[in-house]
């Protein structure tokens, strides 16, 4: 993604010159290793596209982008926790490097990071306005989170409850962070609100796509074996849609198996077949496309410039990534 590096190469360079203190050491290591870890900062580079997109100079969502940056890695931190994932961007997890209540504050601090980030915006930018936008997309995040925990326990859940979710745990940051660049562009509410589409649109493209990607992509490139989601019990678009759809004896073997995960990978294969069976696939390649065409409706709204040739090069590359 050449056209894309100016971008992040500002990105890395505000993170590099962040001046995070070295003590407490376990404050703050555990933040200089995750932000110091590969990653494709598509998050702050949406907040720099959205600023330029409504007409400014992208330095004055440097802030923004920062924050945003700051605070996907203390959800990051955390999630590992949960998940009691052990390697994140092919490094060990903050809390396997260190330890779980290490990880929580150093989590915890990086929000507080994220915060303060905020207090660098120019005078002329409402401060007020786009920290509670900050905030809301924050707990739209964590709102996420908790109906995901909450569907590991339950074998009802509704292909409508899981676009919900998804909504939230990762739709939310992406339509938070380009809404907080026209913002910080000083946009009108009718640009700020089509940012807003643009964003949440992409995001769940991007996770039914990481969905499908889980049963269909090539495992070397996408990083895990086929159907990782599917032995971990998690309840993705594809297992959703085909609980909803399948026979009695069919679902029964299903949530049978869920029960009692990990899901060996012989029965990972059949469930893939049942996928198939069902449609499911293609139903899941049929929605990621809609929302793919959502943002791009959305990005149609605003003015030709470098910025939105930028963004149509990106929604592209994402929408044919195999990994």
């Amino acid at each position: 993604m050449d056209f894309i590096q100016p971008y992040t190469s500002l990105i890395e360079s505000e993170l590099k010159n962040l001046g995070l203190p070295e003590k407490p050491e376990t404050l703050y290591q555990p933040q200089i290793y995750i932000l110091s870890s590969s990653a494709k900062r598509i998050r702050p580079v949406l907040t720099l596209l959205g600023c330029g997109l409504c007409g400014s100079e992208i330095d004055k969502a440097v802030p923004a982008a920062i924050a945003v940056e700051l605070v996907h890695n203390f959800t990051l931190i955390h999630d590992d926790i949960m998940d009691q994932a052990e390697s994140r961007r092919g490094e060990p997890t903050v809390h396997v490097r260190w330890n779980r209540s290490t990880a929580i504050l150093s989590g915890d601090g990086m929000f507080v990071q994220a915060l303060l980030q905020l207090q660098n915006l120019s005078e002329d930018v409402d401060f007020k306005e786009i920290n509670r936008e900050f905030l809301i997309g924050v707990n739209r995040v964590c709102e996420g989170q908790a109906l995901d925990m909450d569907f590991e326990k339950r074998l009802d859940v509704t292909t409508q409850e899981y676009l919900d979710m998804i909504g939230g745990k990762t739709a939310a940051l992406i339509s938070t962070s380009l809404r907080m660049g026209g913002m910080a562009a000083g946009a009108s509410d009718e640009m700020i609100e089509y940012l807003g589409i643009l964003g949440e649109s992409l995001g769940i493209a991007f996770q039914i796509q990481d969905d499908l990607l889980d049963v269909i992509a090539d495992p070397e490139k996408f990083g895990k074996r086929t159907g990782g989601d599917i032995s971990e019990g998690k309840k993705t678009f594809l297992m959703v849609k085909t609980l909803e759809s399948c026979t009695d004896s069919e679902r029964e073997w299903l949530t049978g198996l869920l029960k009692r995960r990990p899901v060996s990978q012989s029965n990972v294969h059949k469930i893939i077949d049942l996928y198939k069976k069902y449609g499911a696939t293609d139903s899941a390649d049929a929605l990621m496309n809609e929302y793919y065409s959502k943002a791009v409706k959305a990005l149609d709204q605003f003015g030709d410039s470098d910025y939105k040739r930028d963004l149509q090069h990106l929604i592209h590359y994402l929408k044919k990534r195999d990994f």
